[in-house]
């Protein structure tokens, strides 16, 4: 489905299924899709009145079913039909201007189609319509950028048993590329930003040799995940935060050449971490990405 779409249209819709998750929403609805797109699409924000953008996450998050709980970030949250319909009409919209690709501002076009949507509502009271949106995008489209090779899907594996979870690996380093260096700390547990990537490259770590475990032992038994007290110890604080970046990036682009390789008789290979009862491989690789998954999207919530 997502075949066309461009690398900032993938984004804005992994943002906006992670707007869903602390919005405590069951599907991915056009509101979600409008906030994933003023958080990836910068032409779109300039476009915007002074303040909308705020105020539009405002009515949002203020129509939000109370209590609002955030859903499990293992569990996939689908797309409403107002959201499915979006995004055919953005595919219709690229073809009818002769594009090669879906971008956000086809994106934007399908959410205005859908007049009676959430997001087409707060769109319109914002100035932004549709007539002036498509001539925006009847330019002349940029050059297409290079592909990222280094994190394609490997040829002919694409359908294997973990493709979702590389997959999803793969979405999660390609987000994460674009987190800056600013201040703030992760509500949750009080990390900085430099310690919150250094918890994920303890995690990857630890989990890429025990994947690597699976593969030769019949059963793999650790004596727990990472500790926190290892990231002050380690003064990750102390080093520069692409840097922290780059050494995150190279070990999920090794845990992904190992997954995609991890053969069907080594999938239950049962995995013990800790006092915790044992998992199968395939539960411990899902449980690794969906954690990235996570604390990639604090990071973002940090902005």
């Amino acid at each position: 489905m997502f075949e066309r779409f461009t690398e900032k249209a993938r984004r804005t819709i992994f943002f906006a299924r992670y707007e869903a998750s602390l919005l405590g929403s069951r599907y991915i609805e056009t509101e979600h899709l409008l906030l994933g797109l003023l958080r990836e699409d910068r032409p779109f924000r300039d476009r915007l009145p002074a303040g909308a953008a705020d105020q539009i996450r405002k009515r949002i998050e203020e129509s939000a079913p109370q209590p609002a709980e955030r859903a499990a970030t293992s569990v996939d949250i689908p797309l409403s039909a107002d959201s499915k319909k979006a995004l055919v009409l953005a595919d219709e919209e690229s073809k009818a201007l002769q594009h090669s690709s879906i971008d956000c501002g086809h994106l934007l076009l399908g959410l205005l189609l859908i007049e009676t949507s959430v997001a087409a509502v707060l769109l319109n009271e914002c100035g932004i319509a549709y007539v002036s949106s498509r001539a925006v995008l009847a330019e002349p489209p940029p050059a297409p950028t290079a592909p990222e090779s280094i994190l394609a899907l490997p040829a002919g594996v694409a359908a294997g048993p973990l493709a979702k979870a590389a997959s999803d690996l793969q979405q999660i380093l390609r987000v994460s590329s674009q987190l800056r260096e600013r201040g703030g700390r992760l509500k949750r547990n009080g990390w900085t930003r430099k310690e919150a990537v250094g918890h994920l490259i303890d995690w990857a770590a630890a989990h890429q040799q025990w994947f690597a475990r699976a593969l030769a032992e019949p059963k793999v038994t650790a004596s727990g995940y990472p500790e926190d007290s290892w990231l002050a110890a380690q003064h990750y604080n102390e080093l520069p935060w692409r840097g922290l970046l780059e050494i995150w990036g190279w070990l999920n682009r090794l845990i992904l050449h190992v997954i995609f390789r991890i053969p069907e008789d080594k999938l239950d290979v049962p995995c013990r971490i800790g006092i915790a009862q044992p998992i199968p491989l395939r539960e411990l690789v899902n449980r690794y990405v969906a954690h990235c998954e996570d604390i990639v999207g604090q990071l973002l919530m940090l902005g």
